[in-house]
């Protein structure tokens, strides 16, 4: 069955994330496009919703500027909400409301309790729901999971994860609400909460309690004019920008360690994820902390042959070496890592998706992490 779409946030930007994320895998010509099916679309004026629907080839009468207009739609299936953080309650309650199943970016709310509120209304309308954390489907993590899962690295015994990015010291001037706490659009709910759940996820584990650092080590920021590349003049930074968090993995009582932080140009853009077990240890390596949408590399490294039969503890043979391990490429080839999630909707294939009650978790996360560094003390969200 095809699976008819309404988006509401899709523009005539071939910029706009909806356009380059989702919109790319479903299109006529596309790799899913025989699951799905564009119907019809929503913006925040008329002017703006016949733009778009010119653009993409929807009937004019499929152009929404009301999010109970599109919601409300016979001929829509999933609603689609991409557009800001802060904006994502409002336009999701109506399709809840019509009893409607829905896809959501993350983060799901601009707060724990935004998202609370959705959560308890899609489990009361018994509606399917999808939130956007994507990069737990991208192939190298896909294979983590099955690596942690088969016992082949033994028991964990530490897991590490490091990131810099030199990009964002400055950012794009559609991005400046980001810059207010209250958007629920900052550094740790968006690319910090994207990797570390993927982390999570592949380890088939949370964290039972944690202790975080929250600092703020750039105390400007400038938007960059998307037409001109011009910057604005700097203004006070005011969401942490250097982020490290500790905790312990609650399947196998190893510490985690997670740190990311906004580089100057001098601190190439990085990611390093290393995982070390008693009998093997994973390693996975990245130009971009965004693993979601710049793939990463997989390494392995095994005990030297002959350890096991002398005993993990008693060998004195030389270390491991890392060697790279094949990873499988998402066949889709859509920019984003979003085709992933909508394939797997299609199939009716939930598993790796992530429905409103497990954002909620992850929220939870977020806020703990928040308040273990306000507080200065380690805490539980779980």
């Amino acid at each position: 069955m095809v699976i008819r779409l309404g988006i509401i946030g899709l523009s005539a930007d071939q910029s706009a994330w909806a356009n380059m994320a989702h919109v790319q895998a479903i299109k006529p010509g596309g790799p899913l496009t025989d699951q799905y099916k564009l119907a019809a679309l929503a913006t925040s004026n008329p002017k703006s919703a016949k733009a778009a629907a010119d653009f993409h080839g929807v009937p004019a009468d499929k152009a929404y500027s009301k999010p109970e207009d599109i919601a409300n739609d016979p001929e829509v299936d999933l609603v689609v909400v991409s557009v800001k953080v802060p904006m994502h309650k409002q336009l999701t309650l109506p399709a809840l409301r019509a009893k409607k199943d829905v896809f959501v970016e993350w983060p799901l709310g601009a707060n724990l309790a935004e998202a609370e509120e959705m959560a308890s209304l899609a489990k009361k309308q018994g509606v399917n729901t999808y939130v956007c954390l994507q990069a737990r489907l991208q192939p190298a993590f896909v294979k983590i999971k099955e690596i942690v899962a088969s016992g082949a690295l033994g028991r964990i015994i530490s897991t590490t994860v490091l990131g810099t990015d030199s990009q964002m010291i400055d950012v794009p001037e559609n991005a400046r609400y980001a810059n207010d706490p209250s958007s629920g659009a900052s550094i740790l709910s968006i690319p910090v909460t994207h990797t570390l759940d993927a982390v999570l996820h592949a380890l088939a584990s949370e964290l039972s309690s944690l202790s975080a650092t929250l600092t703020i080590t750039h105390p400007t920021i400038a938007f960059i004019s998307p037409s001109t590349g011009a910057k604005s003049a700097p203004e006070p930074r005011r969401i942490a920008d250097n982020i490290a968090i500790t905790g312990i993995l609650t399947h196998s009582g190893a510490p985690l360690s997670f740190h990311y932080l906004i580089s100057t140009p001098a601190t190439p853009s990085t990611f390093q994820w290393t995982i070390c077990g008693e009998k093997a240890s994973l390693r996975m390596e990245g130009k971009s902390f965004a693993v979601q949408m710049m793939p990463p590399k997989l390494f392995m490294a095994e005990a030297p042959q002959g350890a096991e039969q002398k005993g993990i503890y008693d060998s004195r043979e030389g270390g491991a070496e890392w060697r790279e391990i094949e990873v499988a490429k998402s066949g889709l080839g859509v920019f984003g890592g979003v085709a992933e999630v909508y394939e797997k909707i299609g199939k009716g294939d939930t598993d790796g998706l992530v429905g409103f009650e497990e954002a909620v978790v992850r929220h939870k996360m977020v806020e703990a992490i928040e308040r273990s560094a306000r507080e200065g003390r380690r805490v539980e969200y779980l």
